[in-house]
């Protein structure tokens, strides 16, 4: 403590900061609560708007006439010292401060400005606070990116207009002050004041107030920056979903196709097993279709390949393409990098230089705070150093000027180098989405290539398997129709055998009739003498032996009008059977007709299947009654009719094993796709999975990255508060040296005869 001083402030425990003693109080006042250095050190989001704050608040401190320990002195106080030390010389003056009452006058206008300090101060503080609660909410509340961005401009002008109110309250203040000083002081300190005026503009043009400006505005930026890493995550999750949703339909369009060939492959068996139904005759037409049907499945397989091989070069050449554009891309990133990394050096740079000539500054610019007497008689004695002062102030102000204008050139190639690296990420984005989309494509081709390509063989393998059955039966057929015809053969042969032999029966018989004939005739020649009484006998016999010739010969034409007629009957009715077979081909195309028919219904195949079966009865009846009527006629084709009846009971019968068959692979079929579907579900589920836990990753990832960024900007932000407490401790502690040597020079001064003071 000192008499008429300024005492040492207190560290970190007081709340309250004091004000030096004056002549008419004698009591230490309160000017108003000071924020806790604890407070200030706490590492926090809101401590660039605290450390904003406590710069206006220094700012708002720099009259003397505001004694509170936490200001930083500016140029003025030197000045504003020495108009007050200047009554020294001057006689009138000095009897003016003399008087009591001129002394009481001072002493309320002490106090009415320490009270308007003290509103000022308070309305500040109530500002920062309010600030600090808006910028909490704003960040608070980022997910609203498109309300927010509105209501933060408005708060952060807000904020600023409020500061510039108090600052020019405060400003106004002051010219009041020195217009009250100008009234009642003398020219030479008009002249004083002049040049006090002129270093207010100077400080006033200082950027102390206007730092706030691009503080704020960083954290705004930072702010929009997380909002705009929220809304790129947003669209990301936003993307995936739609390519989910795209796979989904493709995969039910996959069943829906996959149902349609299941069906389709349904229909060509049952036209398949109504084909086998078919007699002999009509294999060979169905062969020549169902090896065109063939044909035209090969044409459209060969046309698939070559459609697939035109697909997987252009996909090759889309491969090429995208590469080259990644490369490019990924060098404009790499040169965009460095660019970026050289233009932050630069900046550090810049600002390292701007901290040392800010440090210098203030190093110059640091007075301590005096009384009144004290600062009158220093401002004597630095009167002479004014002049180079006010060069250096210049010179610093100049060259704070060009670090100023450096600094807005870096900051706007910040920000080209900015916007030309978010052009460039959105380009990679781009090349990087049309790369995963042909991709995708690519696999989906190639899908189709190898369910195109299992399609293909299995239906050559189906093919093979039919033209080897077919080729068998028609084999078995064959040679059924051979022993047929052999078997027939066979029993003309032996019908032709019997009748030559009965002719050479006759022929022998009449060879010996001859034979007696000439014996008989010569023995008639021998004995027409002696046996002309038996020329009658031998008229008779010789009429008998015609007689019986004729009778051979008419037996000999009836059996070979027999044979005609057995011929000319086996022909017609073989023409009968095959009329017979005609209708039956026909009925057979009428139930063709009605199969294609039940084929597009789907539904009554079956049914007509059943009709089939009641025709083939009817047919079987009808053969029955045929063979009834044949067996009256002829007994001979009965066991051949019962033979063709066990036949086509075999042919039923295998009918039926092949049908069965068929059904049991089409079973084993639509569960093999059953199997597939649910392979398929499953592996979109894991998918799915796959999707949400990278999305889950990207959430983790952005919150990391953002409180490793808060984390930063809070220990930069409470360093640079440590750098300032130390340079509020330097000065409280220059402060303390200086109230010692004013306190040496006042109690010079009062030894001092007031003789000198006062002229008799």
């Amino acid at each position: 403590m000192g008499f008429r001083g300024w005492t040492a402030p207190p560290r970190a425990s007081s709340n309250y900061s004091c004000a030096p003693l004056t002549a008419t109080s004698g009591s230490w006042e309160s000017v108003g609560p000071l924020p806790d250095a604890e407070f200030l050190l706490d590492p926090s989001p809101y401590l660039g708007r605290l450390q904003t704050g406590g710069h206006c608040m220094e700012k708002a401190l720099g009259d003397p006439a505001l004694e509170e320990p936490l200001r930083i002195p500016t140029p003025e106080e030197p000045l504003r010292d020495s108009t007050r030390k200047e009554p020294l010389r001057d006689p009138t003056v000095e009897e003016a401060l003399g008087d009591s009452a001129l002394e009481e006058a001072l002493g309320h206008y002490q106090r009415s400005l320490r009270e308007r300090a003290s509103r000022s101060i308070h309305q500040l503080k109530c500002a920062l606070q309010e600030s600090d609660v808006i910028v909490g909410e704003d960040e608070f509340e980022h997910e609203e990116s498109c309300n927010e961005t509105g209501t933060e401009g408005s708060g952060s002008t807000w904020h600023e207009l409020h500061h510039s109110d108090a600052v020019n309250q405060l400003k106004a203040l002051l010219k009041q002050q020195n217009n009250k000083e100008n009234e009642v002081s003398t020219p030479r300190r008009r002249k004083m004041t002049s040049l006090v005026k002129t270093s207010e503009n100077e400080n006033a043009s200082l950027p102390a107030i206007f730092d706030l400006v691009p503080i704020i505005n960083d954290q705004s930026q930072y702010t929009h920056h997380l909002e705009a890493e929220v809304k790129f995550c947003k669209e990301e999750l936003s993307g995936m979903k739609e390519r989910i949703r795209v796979v989904v339909l493709e995969n039910e369009k996959l069943q829906e196709e996959l149902k349609s060939r299941s069906t389709e492959q349904k229909a060509d068996q049952i036209c398949i097993g109504n084909s086998r139904i078919k007699p002999v005759d009509d294999l060979r037409t169905c062969q020549g279709t169902k090896s065109h049907v063939t044909s035209d499945d090969l044409e459209q397989v060969k046309s698939t390949t070559s459609d697939l091989e035109k697909w997987q070069q252009e996909l090759e050449r889309l491969k090429l393409i995208y590469e080259e554009k990644n490369e490019i891309l990924e060098s404009q990133v790499k040169t965009l990098s460095q660019d970026l990394s050289e233009s932050q050096n630069m900046c550090e740079e810049l600002k390292k230089k701007l901290r040392h000539q800010e440090s210098a500054l203030s190093a110059s610019n640091c007075v301590g705070g005096l009384c009144l007497k004290c600062s009158q008689h220093e401002a004597v004695l630095a009167q002479t150093h004014t002049n180079s002062h006010i060069q250096t102030i210049e010179r610093l102000t100049t060259e704070r000027d060009e670090l100023m204008s450096a600094l807005v050139t870096v900051r706007k190639t910040l920000s080209e180098m900015q916007q030309m690296e978010s052009s460039a990420y959105e380009q990679v984005k781009q090349a990087v989405l049309m790369t995963e989309e042909a991709n995708f494509e690519k696999t989906k081709v190639l899908i189709q290539c190898e369910q195109f390509k299992t399609e293909l063989e299995r239906q050559k393998s189906r093919f093979e398997k039919e033209l080897v059955i077919q080729q068998e039966k028609r084999l078995g057929e064959k040679e059924a129709l051979r022993q047929e015809m052999k078997k027939e053969r066979e029993e003309l042969g032996a019908t032709m055998l019997e009748l030559s032999q009965n002719m050479a029966q006759l022929e022998a018989q009449v060879e010996k009739v001859t034979r007696e004939k000439l014996s008989i005739a010569n023995q008639l020649e021998e004995a027409q003498k002696q046996l002309s009484c038996h020329d009658v006998e031998l008229t008779e016999v010789c009429g008998e032996m015609r007689y019986q010739l004729n009778q051979t010969k008419m037996k000999k034409d009836e059996a070979e009008k027999e044979h005609r007629e057995y011929r000319t009957k086996t022909l017609r009715e073989l023409e009968i059977k095959d009329q017979e077979i005609e209708k039956l081909k026909l009925e057979l195309n009428e139930s063709k007709q009605r199969i294609e028919q039940a084929q597009q219904d789907g539904a009554r195949a079956r049914d007509e299947c059943i009709k089939l079966t009641e025709l083939l009865g009817k047919t079987e009846h009808q053969l029955y009654l045929s063979r009834l009527e044949k067996e009256s006629i002829q007994q001979s084709f009965s066991s051949t009719a019962k033979a063709q009846a066990l036949q086509a009971q075999q042919r039923e019968q295998e009918l039926t094993q092949k049908m069965q068959q068929m059904e049991a692979q089409h079973e084993k079929a639509e569960n093999e796709r059953f199997s597939l579907l649910s392979s398929q579900n499953t592996f979109m589920a894991k998918l799915k999975e796959e999707c949400r836990l990278l999305a889950q990753k990207l959430e983790e990832i952005t919150d990391k990255s953002r409180l490793n960024q808060l984390d930063r900007h809070c220990q930069s932000t409470a360093q640079q508060l440590v750098l300032l407490l130390k340079k509020q401790n330097e000065l409280f502690m220059e402060r303390q040296t200086l109230t010692e040597e004013v306190q040496s020079l006042k109690s010079q001064l009062l030894s001092a005869p007031q003789s000198n003071c006062r002229p008799g």
